[in-house]
C-alpha cells in the first residue's frame, strides 16, 4: 500500500472505508484468536505489546472522534462529490504516518504512552467499539465538505487539519501501528 493521495471525496472516503473495515477485521480476529498474556507480551525490540499499540490508538480515537463529530455537527451538509485538497501541514501528517514513508521513530507524547499492564481484551473490545465509531463517521463525512471543515490536532490544537486529511492520519497511524501489532504476533 503506497502512499497515495486522492482528487475526489468519494476516492478518499472509499480508500479509508476499505483500509478501516480491514483493520477492525483484523482486531476482532486477534480478540477471538489471542489471550491476554500473548496480547501483553513486549516485542523482542523492546517495543509495545500489542495492547499497548491499540491502547495507544484508543487514546488518539478518544480525541479526534469526537472531533469529527463535533466538526460535522456545526457545519452545513454538502452532498455533492468534490476535489480534495491536502495543506502541507497535512500532507506532511500524513506521510510521517505511514508505514512506508514515515520511516523515523516518534517518541509518543505525554498521555498518549500506554501503560504496560492493561486488561488486554477491554482495550481490544475498545478499539473494536472505536472502529465501528469511525466506519459511521466515514459513512456521513459523504455528506459534507471535507475542505471546509477543520480539526485542531490533538497534540497542538492551535493547529489545525481539514477533516479529509485528519481522517487520513488518524487511519494511516493506526495502520502503522497495527502492523507494529502484528509484527510482535508473529514472533
Amino acid at each position: 500500500m503506497g502512499l497515495t493521495y486522492f482528487d475526489t471525496k468519494e476516492e478518499l472516503l472509499h480508500f479509508l472505508l476499505q483500509l478501516t473495515e480491514k483493520q477492525l477485521d483484523k482486531v476482532v480476529e486477534w480478540r477471538h484468536t489471542a489471550d491476554a498474556i500473548t496480547l501483553l507480551q513486549a516485542s523482542h525490540t523492546a517495543g509495545w505489546s500489542v495492547a499497548q499499540c491499540l491502547a495507544h490508538l484508543n487514546a488518539y480515537s478518544d480525541y479526534y472522534l469526537r472531533s469529527f463529530q463535533e466538526g460535522m455537527s456545526i457545519n452545513e451538509k454538502f452532498l455533492q462529490n468534490h476535489s480534495i485538497k491536502s495543506t502541507w501541514l497535512g500532507k506532511l501528517a500524513i506521510k510521517s504516518m505511514h508505514p512506508e514513508t514515515g520511516k523515523s521513530k516518534f517518541k509518543a507524547m505525554k498521555g498518549y504512552i500506554p501503560d504496560s499492564e492493561l486488561p488486554a481484551l477491554d482495550v481490544l473490545d475498545r478499539f473494536i467499539t472505536h472502529q465501528k465509531s469511525l466506519l459511521e463517521i466515514l459513512r456521513l463525512a459523504r455528506d459534507y465538505q471535507l475542505n471546509q471543515i477543520k480539526i485542531p490536532i490533538s497534540i497542538a490544537k492551535f493547529l489545525s487539519l481539514r477533516l479529509g486529511d485528519a481522517l487520513y492520519f488518524l487511519i494511516i497511524h493506526q495502520e502503522r501501528h497495527i502492523l507494529q501489532a502484528e509484527r510482535n504476533l508473529r514472533k
